[in-house]
């Protein structure tokens, strides 16, 4: 129940940032334009008829906003590049729910009421008052009554989809295990170090003059990374001088598999214990300080350990699969047209 309130009021969380901008006088001022410009088509402007359902440029754009995530961050547009593909994704998944939407009446299912009242009292909790729950109702779908309609229609499709694809697709216990005992020797965790580092980086193509700098800027470096007593000193001093990414964290690069470093990293890694700072560290991009806060062996994980990941890879597994069958039997017989 939760997973279908949660996903439902997808329609008021994907314009919460414009809802706030019409309503809260504390929020950024985003100046838009008078009018759209000419190449965006009307949001009424019919784009697909599913089996004599009109589905609209409003469908389609609530769509995209949901499939690219960075949606607002780029002045409320897919980027030109990933226009067309995010596009036809939109449209695909359009026509996708309008076919389950049909199913699902046509098989006479139905929300609880107090399932949807619920949903309901989550959708209007997204907003600061009654009155700007209103007025953004008003603003983008014509009526709140439009409004909360598509909400209804939105949570019937992911009733359906959680009755007839998540439930059905869960693996049951026994495949879970015999997935884990069957492959038992891939769920080694490997040998880990937790690391922090400080950085002087080369430029491509480095001449030696800058090499030779970067080395004597290192060299003076290395005195002060191994007279840090304690993982807070080292990260201070990373934040202050290195000039890798990781100074922001103050160095930490969290834990790290030594059999998936850099040759010449693992190699002065190798043999170190927690609280050791290695030498000088030779790299393609540069020259590097590490110290090893914490030390993990070799694991071979149980099967309580992995459970929780297999099985979620195998429901996954199954529930595209069952999505795949379902369109295809709903297209079978569907009437879809590009207008």
């Amino acid at each position: 129940m939760k997973t279908i309130i949660k996903l439902a009021v997808w329609l008021a969380l994907s314009a919460l940032t414009a809802a706030a901008q019409m309503v809260s006088s504390h929020a950024p001022t985003i100046t838009a334009p008078a009018t759209a410009p000419a190449t965006i088509p009307d949001l009424n402007t019919p784009v697909v008829k599913v089996n004599g359902t009109v589905l609209t440029e409003r469908d389609l754009r609530e769509q995209m906003r949901r499939i690219f995530p960075y949606y607002s961050i780029h002045g409320g547009k897919v980027p030109d590049k990933y226009q067309a593909e995010i596009r036809q994704k939109a449209m695909d998944r359009i026509v996708a729910e309008e076919l389950i939407y049909q199913e699902a009446k046509r098989r006479g299912m139905h929300v609880a009421p107090d399932v949807m009242a619920k949903v309901f009292r989550s959708a209007r909790e997204r907003f600061p008052s009654a009155q700007a729950y209103q007025d953004y109702a008003k603003g983008m779908y014509g009526s709140v009554a439009e409004f909360e309609r598509r909400i209804r229609r939105a949570t019937l499709i992911e009733q359906f989809e959680h009755q007839e694809i998540e439930l059905k697709s869960r693996a049951p216990e026994a495949m879970v295990r015999e997935v884990y005992e069957k492959n038992k020797a891939s769920f080694l965790r490997p040998e880990s170090v937790s690391l922090q580092s400080i950085s002087v980086n080369l430029p491509e193509n480095p001449s030696e003059e800058q090499k030779k700098l970067a080395r004597q800027r290192i060299e003076e470096i290395l005195p002060q990374a191994r007279a840090a007593k304690d993982y807070n000193e080292f990260g201070l001093l990373a934040e202050r001088v290195s000039e890798d990414d990781f100074r922001v964290n103050m160095g930490d690069h969290k834990w790290v598999h030594i059999v998936g470093m850099p040759p010449e990293v693992s190699k002065a890694v190798t043999g170190m214990k927690p609280g050791d700072t290695s030498g000088i560290i030779e790299a393609p991009i540069g020259y590097i300080i590490l110290r090893v806060n914490d030390y993990r062996p070799p694991k071979q994980m149980t099967y309580d350990d992995v459970k929780a990941e297999i099985r979620k890879q195998l429901d996954d597994s199954a529930a595209q699969q069952k999505w795949a069958a379902l369109q295809k039997q709903l297209r079978q017989n569907a009437h879809i047209e590009n207008l």
